[in-house]
């Protein structure tokens, strides 16, 4: 599906504000040293893709919609994990539960064979 916001990387404000900062950084260390620094603005840029990347993985260039069927998913996965944890404390408790009957039945099985043994 293809973002219906084509230049979301230019609405970002985090993003700007890096790079402005960048910029800003760049003239005062010029003026400062009365030198040409500009190779200072790349660590702007590279702060503005920073913040992009950031701004990705956070899904902030998703849309709307998008971010209530990712906090719908998210819910179900909470949920589903919810679900899960409850039946593998079930099979747990099974686990247990058939341990103790089959040690119950070695305890028995010696007193049952002995009874049989006399019987006979």
């Amino acid at each position: 599906m293809q973002n219906p916001n084509p230049f979301w990387f230019l609405l970002s404000w985090q993003a700007w504000a890096v790079l402005i900062m960048g910029a800003l950084a760049t003239v005062v260390v010029s003026v400062v040293t009365r030198s040409n620094q500009g190779w200072l603005i790349t660590l702007g840029v590279i702060g503005y893709l920073l913040v992009l990347i950031f701004d990705i993985i956070g899904g902030g260039s998703l849309g709307r919609s998008a971010h209530v069927r990712l906090a719908r998913a998210e819910q179900e996965n909470r949920e589903l994990r919810a679900e899960q944890a409850r039946l593998v404390g079930g099979v747990e408790e099974l686990q247990a539960r058939n341990a103790a009957l089959e040690a119950e039945v070695q305890k028995l099985k010696p007193a049952s064979e002995a009874a049989g043994a006399k019987s006979s």
